[in-house]
Parts: C-alpha cells; structure tokens; sequence
C-alpha cells in the first residue's frame, strides 16, 4: 500500500512517505506541492494525509484534481485545515484560502456545483476540532466548551472551532 503524508513538514508518520518541498527528517521525497504533476503515477496511491497545508497552496482545485489523478479508487484523504470562522484562519499571513464544512461538496455528485471539476470525492467524515489550550492563558478559548448549541452558534459566532477534519473517498469514472 503506498500512503503519503503530503506537506509533513517535520511530522514523521509510521508507514507513510513524507513529501515536502523542505526537506527535513521526515522528508522522504522533496516536491513543491504547487507544481504539477506530483511524483506518483496514475493511480497509485492508497492513502493520503494533509494536515495543514492546504490552505497555504495556490489552486485548491488543481491540488483536489491531482489527488484524484493519483489515489486509486477507493483511496483515503485526510485533509486538516483551519476552520474559516476561526481566529487561526486569519492569523496566519500565509493561509492563501479558508475552508467550511461545505467546501468539499463541489468535488461530490450531489452538488449542483461540481462543475468546476471532473474530480469526484465521497465526503465520509467532517468533523469540527478546537485545538487543546491547556497551556494558553487566554480563557475564551476553555470557556468555549460550556456554550450551548456550538454546533448551530457556528454558522452565526466566530471562533466555535479551530479546525475541519475531512476524509474524503476517491472517486473514479466507471
């Protein structure tokens, strides 16, 4: 099984091949995540992890094309990115793009916005996260987990959650 970690920065992961355009220990393959076509071939790959990178690429959409050009059918991205009505969203001066928990809809079947994009995903799991700030003295964010309906007050407040998780599943044409 081929699984890459895309992005891993210093984040070495058990099974999986690093790829980063710096390299460090946990670099196994030094790539731009910004030029195409990545160094896999046509469905080759089983398995796919990106955990904060996204958001600081230039083409969401080729990213999202060249996956589904190299995962097999069936395969698993995993893709962690700040949520877009989070503080960390905008903190950082080098997020080129922000993601909700709708954003993958226009990779599935089901969107009447799809056509931006032959690349067709299954969206198994949204999950929203909030980062653990035991150490941060700052108390709004441990206050947070006593608000009532968080999970509707975050289509209407700011700062609910830090992060999407989404698994996608590879869709290829039949």
């Amino acid at each position: 099984m081929v699984k890459i970690n895309l992005g891993c920065g210093n984040k070495r992961i058990k099974g999986f091949i690093g790829v980063d355009k710096v390299k460090t220990e946990a670099v196994d393959i030094i790539h731009n995540l910004d030029k195409f076509p990545y160094p896999f071939k046509d469905n080759s790959v089983d398995e796919v992890i990106m955990d904060n990178v996204l958001e600081h690429l230039q083409d969401v959409l080729k990213v999202m094309e060249e996956l589904h050009r190299i995962c097999k059918q069936k395969a698993i991205i995993k893709i962690y990115v700040p949520y877009a009505k989070s503080d960390g969203a905008f903190t950082d001066p080098t997020h080129k793009h922000f993601f909700t928990d709708r954003t993958f809809k226009y990779f599935s079947d089901d969107s009447r916005l799809n056509f931006y994009s032959k690349a067709r995903f299954n969206i198994k799991k949204v999950k929203f996260n909030e980062y653990d700030y035991k150490n941060n003295k700052d108390i709004r964010y441990f206050l947070r987990k006593f608000i009532p309906f968080r999970k509707l007050l975050r289509h209407f407040l700011f700062n609910m959650y830090d992060e999407i998780y989404f698994e996608l599943e590879c869709l290829k044409a039949k």
